[in-house]
């Protein structure tokens, strides 16, 4: 169930054009609309793209809570700090071992982490440290996938935080496509053309999925209809960012807004939708 904490902005300077959506991913605001939510009583730890209370190693996670750092500010440089603003996070996985998380950004009622890629599965617990009200200590479960996708509106719902890629067949060129488009009002989707003259792809932006068995063993639907999957990993450039890159079928271009359902290792991410549009239509 999606929970409906307030994801403060997280500014980063070293966003490239390369992944504009990535840059969606890690600034916008994680409850949209729902933004005068109060922080949990007690921590509490989701899937930053989900908001499932099942985190993954490796994976982008929030935590929660009241005072759990005593002032806001982002990491601007890679490698990711283990302590920033004074605070930090410590795992302590299943196998009792405990490592220190890389951290995004810090505030007040929120932390944006990474897992730290050797957390053993199972029952967890996390600490955080040097926060206004520390320590402050939950157990959440870890699992080798936990696949949760990235929304524009940064909600976990509506459209998808993606990137469309039009290869036009008569030349072999790569036309980028925008997929959402945010304003005042919030974000909404921008119809993808699809057409005879060019194969069209969709890469995804996802965390908690690239622990999966194998590619074979990732699949997605779009409008119900199955989708070839070609790459499902690390994005390679975000620390915690995984991406899903889906061939799509002619056969979609009439389907206007759209599902998109991910599943991983048989585990299903949180919908998001996409708009496809024949690129005769106006």
């Amino acid at each position: 169930m999606l929970k409906t904490y307030r994801h403060d902005n997280v500014v980063t300077a070293w966003v490239s054009r390369a992944c504009q959506a990535a840059a969606i991913v890690l600034m916008s605001s994680w409850a949209g609309g729902i933004a005068t939510a109060q922080p949990p009583r007690s921590l509490a730890i989701i899937n930053s793209a989900s908001g499932g209370d099942v985190i993954a190693p490796g994976s982008i996670a929030s935590a929660f809570g009241r005072q759990v750092g005593a002032s806001t500010v982002s990491a601007t440089s890679l490698p990711l700090p283990t302590t920033l603003g004074g605070v930090s996070i410590d795992v302590t996985d299943s196998a009792n071992a405990l490592k220190m998380a890389s951290l995004f950004y810090v505030s007040p009622n929120q932390i944006n982490f990474v897992v730290p890629d050797s957390t053993k599965t199972g029952t967890a617990t996390v600490k955080v440290l040097g926060g206004a009200n520390s320590p402050q200590s939950t157990t959440v479960q870890v699992a080798a996938v936990a696949p949760g996708l990235f929304t524009a509106n940064g909600a976990g719902v509506g459209v998808a935080a993606a990137i469309a890629i039009r290869r036009i067949l008569a030349t072999q060129t790569d036309d980028e496509v925008p997929v959402f488009h945010c304003d005042a009002n919030g974000c909404s989707s921008m119809g993808i053309a699809m057409g005879p003259d060019a194969q069209v792809f969709l890469e995804l932006f996802g965390t908690g999925i690239k622990g999966r068995s194998s590619l074979a063993n990732v699949t997605a639907t779009i409008g119900g209809e199955n989708v070839d999957v070609l790459f499902a990993g690390a994005q390679g450039q975000f620390p915690g960012l995984d991406q899903v890159n889906l061939s799509l079928p002619q056969g979609l271009h009439t389907r206007g807004e759209t599902d998109v359902v991910l599943t991983v290792d048989g585990h299903v991410a949180n919908k998001v939708r996409v708009n496809l549009k024949d690129k005769d239509s106006n």
